[in-house]
């Protein structure tokens, strides 16, 4: 859809039209003015895609309608003049219309990205990221609290024989990414929670894997660094505890792709206290770079530790396949100083010995072979004359 006409799209007026495993939202009925409820409405949509649509590094269609033909819009963001290898990352949010926060961090997860940040440019350099800021427009318009306009609730509908609209639209548009040469890496399901706390809806060992709690731990712990005091600890909210369940987006995502694709729930909060969307955003963002290893690819894992000396390691792939190999890159830093680079696994201890001796004098490579390793999370640490940096490493099967 060329940008004219989806701006002139954008334009016309649409048609009118207690916690549990089951629930993490903990949904309680409220009155509208009681908090943020419906209080991200479709207009205020349409304002944000009239304005996003101008961005040069914005792509915005629809992948479907809703049941009551109104569209579902979807945002593409990535920095065209990159050539670079691209990871991919979605998002959508406002599956239960009650949950405007939820709207609300989408909605500065797009400002983030579009703001010319180092985060947001980080990003879009190595990554694509897909928004769909709303699930439910129909539900929004109505002010249902969780449902869509046939009442059904769209979150728990993917193992329905007939699915909604919405939830076909969304699966067949998620299928088509997944088949691609680059399918999606991470997969955010934004929600707001009326206990007023922000956390990640944690899937046990019993529902998942193993393996899979490890990287979930680790993609919550980067979220948690970047937001401190603002996110639970990843077992604040633990759900398939007794197996997986087949009627949620994260169901389809791992029944199907299992450990290729983080995919999560988060809930913000959704109360009067509710707040620092900006900060949630960067967090969440974060994470996912962090996470899908666009830090060390792009070599800024420079820290100081109370010295003029810094140390600048880089690492890549991350994740990286067993039977693969990692690239350690060493700049010149710490040229004469001992330095000492090694592979260790969750327990401390170190599995392999990339460097030790005095710093190079120039930029030095070097490369791991991972076919002895298991999968699970290592840890690459460097360490020089007062100074230390670690890097989590993620060897997947």
């Amino acid at each position: 859809m060329s940008r004219w006409l989806l701006l002139l799209i954008l334009f016309l007026p649409l048609r009118a039209a207690a916690q549990s495993e089951d629930d993490p939202c903990g949904f309680s009925l409220r009155k509208p003015g009681e908090t943020a409820v419906w209080a991200y409405g479709t207009d205020a949509l349409i304002a944000d895609l009239q304005g996003w649509a101008l961005h040069p590094m914005t792509h915005i269609d629809v992948i479907g309608n809703s049941t009551q033909g109104r569209p579902l819009y979807h945002v593409v963001i990535t920095n065209p003049a990159s050539q670079l290898p691209k990871k991919r990352i979605w998002i959508h949010a406002r599956t239960h219309p009650i949950e405007s926060e939820s709207s609300f961090v989408a909605r500065a997860i797009v400002e983030e990205l579009l703001g010319g940040s180092i985060l947001g440019n980080l990003i879009l350099d190595h990554a694509v990221v897909h928004i769909l800021p709303m699930l439910n427009p129909d539900g929004v318009a109505l002010q249902n609290a969780r449902e869509n306009a046939r009442g059904v609730d769209l979150e728990s509908n993917w193992n329905a024989a007939a699915p909604e609209a919405e939830v076909q639209a969304l699966r067949r548009h998620l299928s088509a990414l997944m088949q691609s040469s680059t399918p999606i890496d991470v997969a955010l399901n934004l929600h707001s929670a009326y206990n007023c706390k922000r956390y990640f809806v944690y899937h046990a060992a019993a529902g998942t894997s193993v393996l899979f709690t490890q990287l979930e731990q680790q993609f919550i712990g980067f979220a948690r660094d970047r937001f401190p005091g603002g996110i639970e600890p990843h077992d604040y909210f633990v759900s398939w505890t007794s197996g997986t369940p087949d009627r949620y987006p994260e169901s389809w995502f791992w029944l199907n792709y299992r450990e290729a694709v983080m995919a999560l729930t988060y809930e913000d909060m959704n109360c009067t206290a509710a707040g620092d969307y900006d900060r949630t955003a960067r967090a969440l963002l974060g994470a996912a770079g962090d996470y899908l290893g666009l830090t060390g690819v792009l070599g800024v894992d420079r820290m100081t530790a109370g010295s003029e000396s810094p140390l600048l390691v880089e690492v890549f792939p991350n994740p990286v396949h067993a039977g693969g190999s990692i690239t350690v890159r060493l700049a010149a830093e710490q040229a004469g100083k001992p330095l000492r680079v090694g592979l260790y696994d969750r327990l401390g201890r170190e599995v392999v010995t990339v460097f030790d001796g005095e710093g190079p004098a120039a930029e030095h490579t070097l490369r791991i072979a991972t076919g002895n390793l298991s999968p699970g999370t290592y840890y690459l640490r460097a360490t020089g004359r007062d100074v230390q940096r670690t890097h989590p490493v993620l060897l997947l099967r």
